[in-house]
């Protein structure tokens, strides 16, 4: 296990025990994993870290994600849908604060499976590049994903590219094992209008509070950093970029962690099928819809924020 000495927003020395919770999305075993929160920004942070070599285990072809029709049966078309949906509000978002030509670059870091760049590819010709440690998410559907460039790396091997108009991180920053050392390392491809999209999990929300110790945004042990709108504000600062905004939103809908969060509760097996679940999602998204649609309001979940180098001209 790996120990930091640092608070990952502010370098704060100053941190104590906050909360331990056991894997989630996983088998579950007696194993515990500590949660310390800075003293002087509020971060809850992971810590010790499950080294990055061994992640692998808790993205195993089991992991919910990466099996829709498996995991959804007969209900698969309609998560999907649901996925195409996600997609078109993140493009949407993008174009709230970039109007896209065919010159235009776009960077999407942690792409994962770039449902979202193809969502992209048919509304610009613009240059799209997804980058991702791993091709899992595209390698079994070239076609679907033909005339973007798609690459297994890290943002260091970005180092050479030309300046980018819009970097997103569509629930990528709260994996990030050194988010400081990524932010600076993107300014090198940034010019004076670059946007920075980021939507993560947002600790002070709703559903934290609701579910506690069970609450699906901590994702043990695969999100490192649990942010809140006034320390990821200081950790982009300390990295080079200026926040423009912070909504108490993003584009998934939050009643997904509600239910993972119920999920873990009930300390499901998250390897079965879930096809039988599948009704009492949709009649629990429904039955709460009054609650959610206050999410403009304050967060019940997640959070969007855009921000711009700092002193670049």
């Amino acid at each position: 296990m790996e120990y930091l000495k640092n608070c990952l927003a502010c370098n704060s020395t100053n941190f104590e025990t906050f909360i331990q919770t056991s894997a989630m999305m996983h088998e579950h075993s007696k194993a515990k994993y500590n949660f310390d929160c800075c003293n002087d920004c509020g971060l809850v942070f992971l810590n010790p870290r499950v080294p990055e070599i061994e992640l692998g285990k808790f993205y195993t072809a089991a992991y919910l994600p990466y099996r829709v029709e498996e995991a959804w049966g007969k209900y698969a078309s309609f998560v999907k849908k649901d996925q195409q949906n996600i997609d078109k509000a993140r493009v949407k978002r993008l174009k709230a604060h970039h109007e896209l030509t065919k010159e235009s670059r776009i960077l999407d870091v942690g792409c994962g499976k770039p449902t979202f760049l193809a969502c992209l590819r048919n509304q610009t010709k613009a240059n799209l590049i997804g980058i991702d440690f791993s091709n899992e998410g595209w390698k079994n559907e070239p076609e679907i994903y033909n005339n973007i460039d798609l690459r297994v790396g890290e943002v260091v091997n970005l180092e050479a590219e030309k300046p980018v108009d819009v970097i997103t991180m569509w629930h990528y920053l709260e994996h990030d094992y050194n988010p400081q050392l990524h932010l600076k390392q993107l300014l090198g491809i940034t010019h004076s209008q670059t946007k920075l999209i980021v939507e993560v999990p947002n600790f002070d929300s709703y559903t934290r509070r609701k579910f506690g110790q069970h609450w699906s945004g901590y994702h043990t042990p695969r999100h490192t950093a649990l942010y809140s709108p006034k320390n990821i504000e200081l950790l982009l600062k300390n990295s080079g970029w200026q926040v423009e905004q912070i909504i108490t939103y993003g584009t998934l809908h939050p009643y997904t962690l509600h239910w993972m969060s119920r999920m873990e509760q009930k300390g499901i097996d998250w390897t079965a099928s879930m096809e039988n679940r599948f009704v009492g999602f949709v009649a629990g998204m429904v039955l709460n819809t009054p609650l959610y649609m206050l999410q403009k309001l304050f967060s019940m979940g997640f959070m969007t924020v855009v921000a711009k180098p700092i002193g670049k001209n």
